[in-house]
């Protein structure tokens, strides 16, 4: 049975917001999306088969598995229907916006942001003060879409100063219907961290669950290093969401399924700059983690930790395998890990040679670790101007087997 989806402190009522914002009304998004009575929308159900690896979606668009990946056939017929330009999501704002990029991808579906960078008011500095953009939900597939209204003002305005946040899809529920979905903003504020949720099923944000440092049990310390941290980068777990912060032992926790707040400490990070993953094997140990490090030299680390967090003491390595990665490269990227892989990007042996004017630029390789089997693979090739430091991995059943989740 699905875990109980926690109640949301709401705003104003979605109608009558969309209305006065200018955003799509949720009649006019649903006539795209919507299912008639006849064909009443299927409940999500799990399957014993995950679904394939069949690409990696970023910015400039989708690059499918390529052989001899085991996915290569079936990447390459959803490449051929799918759209991954999101060129039947319409821009917003219109006449303004240039496309869409995607920021996550879960269960099919890709959570995009509109090509759309207005000035931005900084804060008497050269950083702009972060704001929350234009999104939307979609399937490339069958080229459905929802667009999401703003967080009504009356979430926020007693939050006070925005320091930076992030968005992500959260993970489906079973026995949910199968084009329902939900976002989450984790919204990182000047006195404490603030989760706001989007239900496609009653098309309104709302607040899920909020801490402060001091019960987060980091204080000032914590505060700073989240400050930092990289919100983009994320990494999502039995339905559990976790951020880690380059050269720091501190690993911060959201429990999507019950929308609670940890930290975790980890005594063995790496401190070279290098930015650790969470990961973990498809029949994984309940209550066990694989954190992922790139230690330099071609070195990966995968270390099994304790779930729990503890404010105490830092949870130890309860077994470690180090992993020599093929020399394919001098060095490699971690840039992310999903359903039991870790994804990394290979740095061609020339990056810093710039004494040949006439040197033509190279692929750059991008591969996938089995966290379970240490299996590494490679999953497709980019020129070398689309050296990406983050992806989104893309697992779904290829046609004919896909069906709507949007």
């Amino acid at each position: 049975m699905a875990s109980p989806v926690p109640v949301l402190r709401t705003g104003l009522s979605s109608a009558s917001h969309l209305r006065r914002s200018g955003s799509a009304s949720p009649t006019s998004t649903a006539s795209s999306v919507g299912s008639t009575p006849a064909f009443p929308p299927r409940k999500r159900r799990r399957s014993g088969r995950p679904p394939p690896l069949l690409g990696l979606a970023v910015y400039d668009g989708f690059y499918p598995a390529r052989e001899p990946h085991p996915s290569a056939k079936r990447a390459l017929a959803l490449a051929r229907k799918a759209d991954f330009e999101y060129y039947f999501v319409p821009p917003v704002p219109k006449e303004e916006a240039w496309g869409w990029f995607p920021l996550d991808a879960r269960d099919g579906r890709v959570l995009i942001q509109s090509k759309y960078f207005p000035d931005d008011d900084s804060d008497g500095g050269d950083i702009p003060r972060p704001r929350f953009m234009n999104y939307a939900v979609c399937d490339p597939l069958f080229k459905r879409y929802v667009l999401l209204p703003p967080i009504p003002h009356d979430l926020t305005i007693n939050e006070g100063r925005l320091v930076n946040f992030g968005l992500c899809l959260a993970p489906s529920q079973e026995d949910e219907v199968s084009t329902s979905f939900r976002v989450i903003c984790v919204a990182n504020y000047k006195a404490k961290l603030v989760v706001f949720v989007f239900s496609s099923m009653t098309r309104q944000w709302g607040i899920a669950t909020s801490s402060t440092w001091t019960s987060l049990g980091g204080g000032t310390e914590l505060k700073s290093l989240l400050t930092a941290m990289d919100w983009g980068a994320l990494f999502h777990v039995d339905g559990c969401f976790y951020w880690t912060v380059p050269s720091a032992d501190k690993i911060l926790v959201l429990d999507a399924l019950k929308m609670e707040l940890s930290v975790i400490s980890y005594a063995h990070r790496v401190d070279a700059g290098f930015q650790a993953c969470i990961a973990v094997d498809r029949q994984g140990t309940p209550g066990m983690l694989t954190v992922g490090e790139y230690l330099g030299n071609r070195e990966f680390r995968l270390s099994r930790i304790a779930k729990q967090s503890d404010h105490g003491s830092p949870n130890e390595r309860l077994s470690e395998n180090i992993i020599q990665l093929p020399d394919y490269h001098n060095e490699y990227v971690t840039l992310g890990a999903a359903e039991g892989f870790i994804f990394l990007r290979g740095v061609p042996e020339d990056d810093d040679d710039e004494e040949d004017p006439d040197w033509e630029p190279a692929e750059v390789e991008y591969y996938s670790l089995n966290v379970k089997t240490g299996e590494f693979e490679s999953v497709c090739t980019m020129d070398r101007d689309k050296c990406y430091d983050s992806v989104c991995p893309y697992f779904r059943f290829s046609p004919p087997s896909a069906q709507p989740c949007v």
